[in-house]
C-alpha cells in the first residue's frame, strides 16, 4: 500500500485531481453564464456538470497511463529514470492549482459581497418611490396548458409583495392589460404610477422549473437586478424564489422589512405540487376581477376542492374556498340564481381554515367577508378587515373591502382615504373611479367627485355603470337636468333609477318616457312586487294627473290587504312599508312602521339612508312636515349639510321650502359653501 501511494505521488495523481476540480468548476461557471446571457435551455448547464463528472474517471485513467513531455504524450513508465522532470512537472501543477484556487476564492468572495438581497449593494431606484408593478410573467413552457402556472406564480408573488408595508404593489387586474405589451418600461411606469417594474418568465418542464426575472428602474429604464432560478419543481423552491424576489424588490426600493414580514415570507402553506397547481387555478379565477357564477365562482370552488383533496391540511385553499362560497351566497344565491346553502358551507370551510391557518391573509379576509356579507355585523367586519390588513397592508382586495365597509358604517371621509389607496393599488380597475366619485359626493367634495367621473369617462365613455354613478353625483350637487342626461344613457338597465332621476326635472316628457321605456318583465321583480306601481303613482302626481293616480292608489290598496305582516327589516323591504301607506293616506300605519323600522333596521348607512329618504317623503305626503324634517335632519347628519340640495329638488316636497326649519338647513349649507 505504501508503494502504491508513492507511485500515485510519482505520477502526480493528487495534483491532477486538484487541477481537474479547479478546471471543472471554471467550466460549470462558464456554462451558467452562457445559459443566462444566451437564454439557453434549462438543461444546458446540467449537461455540462454531467460531462464533468463523467470525464473525471477518464482523466484519472489517462493521467495514470500518459504524461506530457517536451516530446509530446508518452507512457508514464518511460519517465521513471528522470526524477528531475517529475519534480519540475509537480511544481508546474502546484502553481496551476494554486492560481486556480486563488481565482475560485476571489470569485466566491465577490459573489458573497454581491448576493445577499438585504445588503445595500443591490442597486436602488434613481428617484424616491416605494411602488412596483409586476408585469404578467411570460409562459415559456412547451405546453400551452402550463400558462396557468406562470400566471399563478405571478399572482402569488403579488400577494407576497402586498405583505410588505413599505411597498405598494399594483394589483393583478391593472397589470394584466400589459401582457405582451409593446410599450416601453418608462411609459408603463408612468401610467401605473410606479417607481420600478419587474418582468419575468416561467418555464416548466417535467420536474423542474426555471424562473427568470429582472427589475427595472421605471424612470431611468435601467436594470436594477436580474436573476435566473433553475430549480427542482417543489413548493419549497417556489416559495423560496418568491421570498427572494420580494426581498430584492424591497432592497431596491430602499424598504426595510420587519421581522414579522420576513417570517410571513418564509411560510410554506403546502408541500404538494398537485395541491398548489389546483389552488392557483382557483385563485386566478377569484382574483380576475370577475364574479360570474358559471365562468368564475363555481369552477374556482371545484379547483379549491381538488387542492384540498390533494392536501387536506392546506389552510390557504380552505380559506379561499370559504371566500368563494360566501361570494356565491352574496352575489348569486340571494338573487335566486343558484340553489344550495352556500352560507353554511362557507362557515364550515372558514372554521377549517381558522384551525389550519389562523394567521393567514386568506383566512382573515374570508372571515371579514363572512361577517360583512353573511352576518351583516359591520362593526365586527371592520375589525376583521383590520386584521387582514395587518398581515397584508397593501393587498388591494382587502383595502377595497375595508373602504366599502367604512361606507356602510357612514364613515365617508375615512372611506374616501382608504378607497383612494385601493385605486392607487389598482389604477386601471374601472369600478374604483365611479365608486370614489360617489364617496366624495357623500362628503360634499364635488370637485374631487367631478375629477373621478371624468377619469372614469376617459377610461370607458360608454359605461352604463359609470352613468348611474355620474347621475347620483349630479343629484347630490343639485343638478337634476345633468343627472337625467347621464342616466338617460343607461337604456333599460336601471328603469326604476331612471324614473327617479326624471322626477326632479318635473318634465312630463322625460317622466313619460321613463315610464313607457320600463320593460314589462322588470316591473314586478321577485321580492319587490310593487316597484313599478309605486313609481307610476309618484310620476302621475308629479305630472298633475291626480285622477289616474287615485285609480292606481285604489288598486294598490286592494293588493296591500294581502301583504305579509312586517316584523323585521327583510320582510319590510319588498313592500316599502312607509311608501305604500303614505300613498294610501294611512297616517297611523306610517307612524307605526316608522317606529318598527327604527327598531329592527340593520345599523348601516345603506339601510338608514333609504329609510330616512322614504320617511321624509312619507310624512310630508300625509301632512306631517315637522316629522318629515326630523328625518331630513337625520339624513343630513349622515352625509353633511350639502344633502339639502337633494331635498330642494324633490318634487314630492313642493311647499316645504317655506318651512323655517328647512330654511335653516339651507342657510347651514350656504354658510359651509362660503368657507370652501
Amino acid at each position: 500500500m505504501v508503494e502504491f501511494f508513492k507511485e500515485l505521488r510519482r505520477r502526480n495523481m493528487f495534483r491532477l485531481v486538484g487541477a481537474y476540480v479547479v478546471g471543472a468548476w471554471f467550466l460549470v461557471q462558464a456554462a451558467v453564464t452562457l445559459k443566462v446571457a444566451m437564454d439557453l435551455p434549462g438543461w444546458f448547464d446540467t449537461m455540462i456538470v454531467a460531462l464533468a463528472i463523467i470525464g473525471f474517471p477518464i482523466a484519472l485513467l489517462l493521467g495514470w497511463i500518459f504524461d506530457l513531455t517536451p516530446d509530446g504524450f508518452v507512457k508514464t513508465d518511460a519517465q521513471n529514470q528522470d526524477p528531475d522532470y517529475a519534480a519540475q512537472k509537480g511544481k508546474f501543477l502546484d502553481v496551476g492549482i494554486l492560481f486556480g484556487l486563488v481565482a475560485v476564492g476571489g470569485i466566491m468572495l465577490f459573489s458573497q459581497m454581491r448576493a445577499p438581497v438585504s445588503e445595500p449593494s443591490i442597486r436602488t431606484i434613481s428617484s424616491a418611490g416605494n411602488s412596483v408593478a409586476v408585469l404578467p410573467f411570460t409562459n415559456r413552457s412547451t405546453e400551452a396548458s402550463d400558462a396557468f402556472f406562470a400566471d399563478g406564480i405571478h399572482d402569488e408573488l403579488l400577494t407576497q409583495l402586498s405583505k410588505i408595508s413599505g411597498i405598494e404593489v399594483i394589483s393583478r387586474t391593472s397589470v394584466m392589460g400589459y401582457r405582451e405589451t409593446q410599450k416601453r418600461i418608462p411609459e408603463i411606469a408612468q401610467e401605473l404610477g410606479v417607481a420600478a417594474v419587474l418582468e419575468g418568465a416561467v418555464q416548466r418542464a417535467g420536474d423542474r422549473v426555471r424562473i427568470t426575472v429582472q427589475l427595472i428602474d421605471g424612470a431611468e429604464d435601467t436594470h436594477l437586478w436580474a436573476e435566473d432560478y433553475d430549480r427542482a419543481l417543489t413548493t419549497e423552491n417556489l416559495f423560496d424564489i418568491q421570498s427572494e424576489i420580494t426581498q430584492v424588490i424591497a432592497a431596491s426600493l430602499k424598504t426595510v422589512m420587519t421581522g414579522q414580514e420576513r417570517s410571513l415570507l418564509a411560510e410554506e402553506p403546502t408541500s404538494s405540487v398537485a395541491a398548489y397547481d389546483a389552488y392557483i387555478k382557483g385563485s386566478l379565477l377569484i382574483t380576475s376581477g370577475q364574479r360570474n357564477l358559471a365562468e368564475n365562482l363555481l369552477p374556482a370552488l371545484a379547483h379549491f376542492t381538488d387542492a384540498i383533496a390533494a392536501d387536506a391540511s392546506f389552510g390557504q385553499a380552505w380559506a379561499d374556498k370559504a371566500f368563494t362560497e360566501i361570494a356565491v351566497y352574496w352575489l348569486e344565491q340571494r338573487a335566486g340564481r343558484v340553489d344550495g346553502d352556500f352560507a353554511a358551507q362557507g362557515e364550515k370551510s372558514l372554521e377549517r381554515a381558522k384551525a389550519l391557518a389562523p394567521d393567514g391573509l386568506e383566512t382573515k379576509l374570508a372571515d371579514a367577508y363572512f361577517r360583512y356579507w353573511i352576518d351583516q355585523d359591520f362593526t365586527a367586519a371592520n375589525t376583521a378587515f383590520d386584521a387582514a390588513l395587518s398581515v397584508a397592508p397593501n393587498h388591494a382586495r382587502s383595502v377595497a373591502g375595508k373602504a366599502f365597509l367604512l361606507r356602510r358604517l357612514g364613515k365617508f371621509e375615512e372611506a374616501a382615504v382608504v378607497l383612494s389607496k385601493a385605486h392607487r393599488l389598482d389604477p386601471l380597475n374601472y369600478s374604483f373611479k365611479p365608486e370614489l366619485a360617489l364617496t366624495y359626493a357623500f362628503i360634499g367634495d364635488f370637485d374631487s367627485a367631478d375629477t373621478m367621473i371624468e377619469r372614469a369617462k376617459q377610461q370607458d365613455p360608454d359605461s352604463i355603470y359609470g352613468a348611474i354613478f355620474e347621475a347620483a353625483v349630479e343629484q347630490f350637487k343639485g343638478n337634476p337636468e345633468a343627472a337625467w342626461n347621464a342616466m338617460s344613457r343607461t337604456r333599460d338597465i336601471f328603469p326604476r333609477e331612471r324614473l327617479n332621476f326624471a322626477l326632479p326635472t318635473r318634465d312630463a316628457a322625460k317622466i313619460r318616457y321613463a315610464l313607457d321605456a320600463w320593460p314589462e318583465d322588470k316591473r314586478s321583480p321577485k321580492g319587490h312586487p310593487e316597484t313599478y306601481a309605486l313609481s307610476e303613482i309618484r310620476a302621475l302626481k308629479v305630472m298633475g294627473d291626480d285622477a289616474l293616480a287615485a285609480e292606481k292608489i285604489d288598486a294598490l290598496r286592494d293588493r296591500s290587504k294581502n301583504a305579509p305582516a312586517i316584523t323585521e327589516w327583510n320582510s319590510a323591504l319588498p313592500y316599502r312599508p312607509l311608501s305604500i301607506p303614505a300613498l294610501l293616506g294611512d297616517i297611523e300605519s306610517v307612524e307605526k312602521y316608522a317606529k318598527l323600522i327604527e327598531r329592527v333596521r340593520p345599523r348601516d348607512f345603506q339601510s338608514e339612508i333609504v329609510f330616512y329618504g322614504d320617511a321624509v317623503d312619507a310624512f310630508y305626503s300625509v301632512g306631517k312636515p315637522e316629522r318629515s324634517i326630523d328625518y331630513m335632519e337625520k339624513f343630513i347628519s349622515l352625509t353633511g349639510p350639502h344633502a339639502i340640495l337633494i331635498f330642494e329638488d324633490d318634487p314630492l316636497l313642493d311647499g316645504i321650502e317655506d318651512n323655517p326649519r328647512f330654511k335653516k338647513l339651507q342657510a347651514d349649507y350656504a354658510a359651509l359653501k362660503a368657507t370652501l
